[in-house]
């Protein structure tokens, strides 16, 4: 589906719509998106502002410039996205999603809610979660580097490792057996 540069949609519903290149210039406004394949797609200083995405693939999306109000994803396919393009503005929501590879950095994510999503080998880093909710999801090789994680939840999340020294985790929850993790990098002997 073409887009044109300064086309600007309200409360258009785009079903299994296919995009590849670029949507460069394009505002959105309550828009939903389901099955939507834009896979590769550059998104050049886009507008989302409280759209929905349903079950889309969005892996490997380019983001330059484009902003995230508001957004909600659910059950979409997101491996390698690069959030850094939104230049630090970034509002969304997380559920059911496919996330491996993303990376966030520099970016205030605070009281962000990610649900039942697999983050595996995703990096965050300078991020501020502060009451952050990760629930029920997969942290596998999840890097998290000088980030506020206080009073974040990982209760019902599996698989995290996080250095205690180089991130706040001021009255973070975590929860057995997963919290022994936080002590691998204190070179002590557990028996």
């Amino acid at each position: 589906m073409p887009f044109s540069e300064s086309d600007s949609f309200d409360g258009v519903t785009f079903d299994h719509a296919v995009c590849s290149g670029d949507i460069e210039g394009v505002s959105f406004y309550k828009c939903t998106f389901q099955n939507a394949y834009l896979q590769s797609v550059r998104l050049l200083d886009c507008v989302f502002d409280e759209c929905e995405f349903f079950q889309c693939n969005l892996s490997l999306v380019e983001i330059d410039g484009s902003n995230f109000a508001g957004v909600r994803f659910y059950d979409c396919k997101m491996i390698g996205v690069n959030w850094n393009g939104t230049g630090g503005f970034l509002s969304a929501s997380y559920k059911g999603c496919i996330m491996r590879n993303n990376i966030f950095s520099n970016m205030n994510l605070s009281k962000y809610r990610f649900s039942s999503c697999d983050l595996s080998e995703a990096q965050f880093s300078n991020i501020k979660l502060k009451h952050a909710v990760f629930d029920d999801c997969d942290l596998a090789q999840c890097q998290f580097h000088q980030c506020d994680l206080s009073y974040a939840n990982f209760t019902t999340s599996r698989n995290y490792y996080m250095n205690a020294e180089t991130n706040n985790l001021r009255k973070a929850a975590f929860s057995l057996p997963e919290a022994v993790s936080l002590l691998a990098n204190l070179d002590i002997v557990l028996e």
